[in-house]
């Protein structure tokens, strides 16, 4: 019987903790990239660019994508489904474009796992190359936010816009 009241004490207390520590969360990224903001900005201005350097695409040879609207302007829509987990469904719809500067979605993920997160790519003059900067908005509904204790989000997202990131690099200073 002690058994089962400790266990019911650990799940009361991680209950009690999670609700103390919040559901939004905020990761961005940067590189520093050796060429102009117009070399730059030609790998970010759509959503076919993004997707030239989104380093989920390469998990699935099979994935389905399928693109609606004028590509750069917002309203313009991406989806993609996959079997596999870590990429799942979902689909990004470009929010704001600020000309050479920024481009703005919202991404619906609809599996594994559904949410929504408002994501950016922001690019800078920064000496003589560009700064990129990727971030993304988002809540882990409770109690499944008790994960962000463990860095599980940012660990995941730095890795992953890492690769991302330096793939972009790669684009633009080839």
């Amino acid at each position: 019987m002690i058994a089962v009241y400790i266990i019911v004490a650990i799940i009361v207390l991680i209950l009690v903790i999670a609700a103390f520590v919040g559901t939004d969360w905020h990761f961005e990224k940067s590189i520093y990239i050796n060429s102009n903001l117009d070399k730059a900005w030609h790998h970010i201005r759509n959503l076919h660019a993004l997707n030239q350097w989104n380093p989920w695409l390469d998990l699935d040879e099979n994935l389905t994508q399928k693109y609606t609207g004028t590509d750069g302007m917002p309203g313009a829509s991406y989806s993609w489904d996959s079997e596999v987990k870590n990429v799942g469904a979902g689909n990004q719809t470009i929010v704001h474009v600020t000309e050479g500067a920024e481009l703005i979605s919202r991404i619906n993920f609809i599996r594994p796992i559904k949410g929504v997160g408002d994501a950016f790519v922001r690019i800078a003059a920064e000496g003589g190359g560009t700064r990129a900067t990727w971030g993304i908005k988002s809540a882990t509904p409770y109690p499944m936010n008790i994960i962000k204790l463990f860095g599980v989000i940012e660990k995941n997202l730095d890795r992953d816009f890492g690769k991302g990131l330096n793939k972009l690099k790669a684009l633009c200073e080839h």
